[in-house]
């Protein structure tokens, strides 16, 4: 009998092919050197960084990390490819930004190494300058349900 399959437990994630995309992406710039205003295999700063992961795969986000924290969705949990803010120069604003990569971890231009690398999440000092986390992709959101008038619904 053909048309009696189980259906998944869960709906399979319409970004999961974006996701892997953007952190492959991310992952083969580890090691690059921290330029400031960079975005390419050069160098890279931590919003260049975002920027070039992002447009691998197809999305474009703004330059800034105040932009793309600005134009990002905000997310009380991130999933592997979305952002993760920081506050870390004293001003208050957000002025760091990284790829969550899963596990805890992010990939970010850093300029204190110099370099980008993959670092734990979990280190005091991301986690007390943590500002939130945003994304660009549509997880999280309700899908729209039309509510039709009794009297005019999609078949007339």
């Amino acid at each position: 009998l053909s048309g009696c399959a189980t259906p998944p437990a869960t709906p399979p994630n319409p970004h999961a092919a974006t996701r892997q995309h953007i952190l492959s992406a991310a992952e083969r710039m580890v090691g690059t050197p921290y330029v400031l205003g960079g975005e390419s295999l050069g160098g890279v700063d931590c919003s260049g960084l975002v920027q070039y992961a992002y447009r691998q795969a197809g999305i474009r986000v703004p330059r800034t990390t105040v932009e793309q924290f600005q134009a990002g969705r905000l997310q009380r949990r991130v999933q592997p490819g979305d952002l993760v803010f920081f506050r870390t120069d004293g001003s208050g604003r957000v002025s760091h930004v990284g790829i969550y990569a899963g596990g805890g971890q992010m990939i970010h231009a850093s300029s204190g190494s110099g370099r980008v690398r993959k670092v734990s999440l979990g280190q005091p000092y991301w986690r007390q300058r943590m500002a939130g986390g945003a994304t660009f992709l549509g997880d999280g959101i309700p899908p729209v349900t039309p509510h039709w008038p009794a009297s005019n619904g999609p078949n007339g």
